[in-house]
Order: structure tokens, then sequence, then C-alpha cells
């Protein structure tokens, strides 16, 4: 396309945007109005204004430490009113071409200047010379080098060639007002002037609801096939005296809570039966679905089977496995762990265990599904994060024993009316409160301005004993380096926490540099670990007493919630620092201060559903499993009951969907496939 060399389609392509098909889906993740010009009352340091007015000269140098980034700055007269405008990093495009000595539109927020003046700080400029700018204009989430007008106009040129080949899930005479896939995608890339701002700026517009509506009815019809499917579908009865069961749970430290043991009956029963079992275990971080897990195991090998538990790392299966063995060792069962770092002979030794059925437990990592690993006698497989495995390496689980019950665990807090509604065809269990003992974690809300007081409680911290965790957004070179893991490395090394030992871990790590890097963490050879929110699923570290969250309005309060799971999990008091960017807005922090009253995930859901802000309930990052991309802009159990009706009904009609009217449907149910999804996730 028009623009992109292999540079830009190479940092397109990290974004997961290879393909015109990619960019059409690639929605805005805000819109700026253009519509109104701002009143001389409006210009109050922290507000957001559009003034027009004339352009004075602009002088750029670089800025003072990084001979890459520029600062700009100049006049703006506004009716004889001369206002400052400032850019710090002026971006690329606009290097060289200001357009000093015109009549524009500026667009950006007021701050105080060091003289007690105000000031518009990196605003954006429309030249009035080319006439009147978009009414709403979007703006998209990007890499650096591919600026916000030339992505815009490889989506105008993409929705053009694209034309009428973009289709929908939902068949034409299902769709009544709901506006075609085409049209939605139109309206979000290009708002009409007369658009809800309020409703976009949300994602609750009528285009966000018509692709919400349109993914949802492709995700129930996946699961009305999967319904129709698990009727056939014969398992293990697991009817063995539970005598090794009642043993593991009179022989803990501890009592269960309430719905561990609910959670407990319900998983036996369905053991018992001899249809497979597919439930989802639910429950929030340090709630114990681990405990519950190893019970259910346990009840395997007591019936005279083996178990099976896969986690995402190596390090975390050395915890499941470890944990296993401080509440099951003394009940005689034999058990291993097989990760890619378990070689040569004890490997071997593993494999033949597990091939004889001598070995009752497992613990591992992918390398459990290799191809030279054979379970004698799998009847349960358990799953751990099982949305950070591919559809694939699902199957192979599950072809470890076609009969075997699976249980899935997962952290990510959903409201218990949602879960039931989305997973209509999964049993599920809920763990829906902590264990006596838990330490509370207190949550604090800061801005950038008061980052020394969070760095003095990191001092504090590590001074007495205590390890850090502190979450940046970006990797390195990113929309903002100095939020960079790299670059916030090198800061708190040279300043805030000189002296103490710091290490870094993001997502372009290696799974094994991303192994070393936590078990330093563990092991106390690291005081503070720099990282992206790829620490969201790791390890129990109870020495890790502090956790903070950089630009923290980027982030759903589900994944808040998840991040603040890290700390807590000793006897000594944690906390966690919630730090909001310096431009985030009245309604971020708002939101972000429901956290200090949200403590369990299950409050964290029930919020993200109240405050209807972009990106939180099941946004791509907390939905683990589920393929959707565009649900989280819903918030009305009444339109996924809508769309599960409408599936159901069509399922019924074609249930091999090979009409022509299902064509929409096929290919959407194989997209979901192709993206990771199984329907193995959900039962």
């Amino acid at each position: 396309m028009p623009g992109i060399g292999p540079k830009r389609a190479m940092a397109l392509e990290a974004r997961g945007i290879a393909s015109a098909g990619d960019v059409i889906f690639h929605l805005p993740v805000r819109y700026q109005d253009w519509r109104e010009r701002s009143s001389a009352k409006d210009l109050r340091a922290g507000n957001i204004v559009v003034v027009e007015g004339e352009l004075g000269k602009i002088s750029e140098r670089p800025m003072r430490g990084s001979r890459w980034r520029r600062l700009a700055s100049g006049w703006l007269d506004v009716g004889g009113w001369k206002i400052r405008v400032v850019w710090f990093n002026l971006p690329a495009y606009m290097r060289g071409y200001l357009p000093g000595g015109e009549r524009v539109l500026v667009r950006g927020r007021v701050a105080a200047d060091a003289d007690g003046g105000i000031e518009i700080v990196q605003p954006e400029l429309h030249r009035l010379s080319d006439g009147e700018p978009k009414g709403i204009r979007p703006v998209y989430r990007l890499p650096s080098i591919v600026g916000q007008r030339l992505f815009a106009a490889l989506v105008t040129r993409a929705l053009v060639e694209a034309g009428d080949s973009i289709r929908g899930a939902i068949p034409d005479e299902l769709r009544g007002e709901v506006p075609s896939v085409r049209d939605a995608l139109s309206y979000l890339h290009d708002p009409p002037t007369d658009a809800d701002f309020d409703a976009l700026a949300n994602g609750d517009s009528r285009g966000h609801r018509a692709l919400a509506f349109d993914e949802l009815f492709a995700f129930e019809i996946a699961l009305s096939i999967e319904r129709l499917r698990s009727a056939r579908r014969v398992g293990i009865a697991l009817d063995g005296s539970p005598s090794l069961g009642a043993k593991m749970i009179e022989q803990l430290p501890f009592a269960l809570t309430g719905s561990q043991s609910r959670a407990i009956e319900e998983i036996g029963a369905d053991l018992a039966r001899p249809n497979q079992m597919n439930r989802m275990l639910m429950g929030d971080v340090g709630s114990g679905k681990t405990l519950v897990a190893f019970w259910a195991m346990i009840r395997a090998i007591e019936s005279g089977h083996q178990a099976a538990m896969m986690a995402p790392t190596e390090l975390l299966a050395e915890q499941h496995w470890r944990g296993f063995a401080r509440f099951c060792g003394r009940l005689g069962v034999r058990h291993a762990l097989l990760t890619g770092s378990v070689t040569g002979a004890a490997r071997n030794q593993v494999l033949r265990g597990l091939a004889s059925g001598e070995i009752g437990a497992v613990f591992g990592t992918h390398a459990l599904i290799q191809e030279r690993v054979r379970i004698h006698g799998l009847a349960l497989g358990v799953i751990d994060e099982q949305h950070r495995f591919g559809v694939f390496d699902r199957a192979k689980m599950k072809a470890l024993g076609p009969k075997a019950n699976l249980l899935m665990m997962t952290a990510t807090p959903i409201p218990r009316s949602l879960a039931m509604s989305l997973f209509a065809n999964l049993d599920v269990s809920f763990l829906d409160e902590l264990p006596p003992g838990r330490t509370p974690i207190a949550t604090e809300i800061y801005t950038e301005q008061d980052i020394e007081r969070v760095h003095d409680s990191l001092r504090a911290e590590i001074g007495g004993g205590g390890r850090a965790y502190y979450v940046v957004p970006f990797i390195e070179g990113d929309e903002d380096e100095a939020k960079s893991v790299s670059a916030t490395a090198a800061r708190l090394k040279k300043g805030a926490l000189r002296g103490a030992r710091i290490g870094t871990m993001h997502g372009r790590m290696s799974a094994a540099e991303k192994d070393y890097a936590m078990r330093e963490f563990r092991d106390g050879a690291i005081d503070a670990l720099v990282c992206t929110t790829v620490v969201e699923v790791g390890i129990d570290v109870p020495e890790a007493t502090i956790i903070v969250i950089v630009a923290a309005e980027r982030y759903g309060l589900a994944q808040l919630h998840q991040l603040r799971g890290r700390v807590g999990r000793g006897e000594r008091a944690s906390r966690c620092c919630i730090v909001a960017s310096s431009d985030a807005d009245d309604v971020a922090l708002e939101r972000l201060a429901t956290m200090r009253e949200c403590t369990t995930g299950a409050a964290v859901a029930e919020a993200d559903l109240r405050l209807r802000g972009p990106g939180d309930l099941l946004g791509a990052r907390q939905t683990g499993a589920l393929p959707l991309k565009f649900v989280h802009l819903i918030r009305d159990h009444r339109t996924i009951e809508r769309a599960r009706k409408l599936a159901d009904e069509w399922i019924a009609r074609d249930p091999s969907l090979s009409s022509r009217e299902s064509e929409g449907a096929r290919a959407a149910v194989r997209k979901m496939l192709a993206l990771g999804f199984s329907l193995g996730d959900v039962g």
C-alpha cells in the first residue's frame, strides 16, 4: 500500500497489522472532537481546547540528553492574545513543516507555564487553508514510524477496495436493524459530523455495538456447535474409593473455604459420571484454585488412573510440582516434573514412568505434549491459565487421553451472571472467598507528579527486605520512550533506586529469558523487576511487597487487579501504587480510584460493567481464551442472550453451516479457530 515500505510493514506486523483486512479492523483507540471552537473561559490548565489563531514562527532544537527528540515552540495569536504552543518530541511528520504565519486550528491540552501564564502542550495543527478539519477525528494506536494521517489514508483506501467483500457473521435475514459490518466500520473510521461523541469515546456507539453483536453471534454459533458435540462425548467415570482425597484434606494445615468445598463437590460429581467433564474453575488471584485442582488429580489417581497439569511457564509448572509435594507428598503418590529443562536420563525416566503408569501425577509445560510423551491412562487434564496455550497445544493435551476429563483454571474476574451467560455450555465453579491469613493489599492512587513519593515507598520496601515490581506500558522505542522498560530501568539505576539490583522482563524476551528473570527475582538476586504486563501471570514471590503500575489508565480494571495480585502473597503487608499519566482526564482518574474500594475480582468485574470504560471487562487482554475483540464494548446481558437465541435458532436450521446464507458465520468461526480459539476452551 502507498507509504508502506519494509520498515513500516515490519512495525505494523509487530502490532498484528499485516493485511488490508487487519487495517480495516484496527479500530481507533480514541477520538478527537474538532467541531466547536473553545472560548476564552475554556483556556484553563487541564482543559483540552480547540483554538483558532495565526501561528507565528516556530523554533526547533534538539532536546537535552536525546539528539533524536526535538523541542519546538512558538506563539499563537488569538485575537491579539498570544498563547505559547510547545511540542516535546515533535512528531516526525511535522518537522520542518510547521505552518508559521498561517491561520490554523490548534487542539491540545492547556498547561500552566513557568511564568504563571498558560501554554498549549503537544498540540495538533490544522491549516485552515486546507478547509475545515473533520469534525470528529479518529486516533489510532500505532508504532511511532507510522503517522496518524498515513494510517487514516490506508484505512480509507482499504475500505474502498474491500467494498462488499466485508461480510459479517449474522445472516441478512436475522440482522434486522443492526448495521452491516462494513457500515459499522465506515462509521467508526469516519464518524459523521452529527455522531454522538460520548458514545464513540465510550465504545458504545451503534458502530461499536454492531461489531460486538456480530462477533457475539459467531461466538454463540461456536458454542451451539460444541453443545451438539458434547452431548455425544464419552468420558472416564472416576468411581474409586475417595480415601486419598479425604486424607489430603485432613492433612492440610488450614481449613478449606466454603467455596473451595463447594467446588470440590461439583468437580467430584462431574468426575463420577460417564461423560467427559469440561469445567472451568474461576477464582480470584490467591483464592486456592490450585489446591482444588490437586484434589481432582488425587481423585483420578485413587481411581486407578493418571492426571496431568499443564502451565504456561517452567517456573509456574515447577511451583505447582513443589506445591503438590507439599500438600500431597505424604499420600504415597509418585509425581514428576516434565519441562524443557528436564533432559537426558532424568527425562527418559519420567517418560518411562508416564508410559507405564507408575507416575500418577505429572506437571509440565508444552513439554507434556511433545511427540515422545505417552501417558498410559490419563483421566484428568488440568490446564492452568489455559488462554496462554494455542488451539493445537490444547488439542494435543486432549490427544494424550481422548476420554480424559478436563479442568481449566482462570483468574480472569468476570461477574457470575455474565459468566453463566457467556459459558452457557460449560460447567463453571466459582471461588469467591479468599483463604484466611491472606495479607491485605493497600491500594494507593497517584499521578506522575507524585512519582517521587512512590519512589520513597519503593526505597523503604526494598530497604526493609521486600522486593518490588515496576510495571510500565512499553518495551523499547515504542510510543513513549520514557515509559519503556529499558529507559525506566536505566533511570531507576541512576536515580531513585541507585544501589539496588534491578532486572527487566518483557514480552519480546524468549521464554527461557523470562524464566531466568523471574527466578532471579524469586531467589532474591534482584530487588526490583521493571517489566511490562507480561508479569500478570507469574509465580508466588512472598517477599514481593510493592508493585508500581505506571500509566495505569491504559489498563482495564480487571488487568490492574491481576497485576495487584502479584504482591500480598506473604505475611508482610503489601501495597499497590497505581500511577496515572499527567494527561489522564478526570474520568480516567475516577475509574482508577475505584480500585481502592474494589478489593476482590468480583467487585472489580462489577465495577467494569458499571463504569462502561473502553477496553475493560472483556478486552483482548483480559478475555484469555475468548477471541472477542469487540465484545468488551457491550455491557448488556440481554445482548448476549439475544445473540445466543439467534445462534441456536440458526444452528437448528443449518447444523453444518453449509448453506449460502451461513457463509459469513462459517468464515467467522474459522477465523476464531485461526486466532487460536478452540471449542474446547468453552467446553
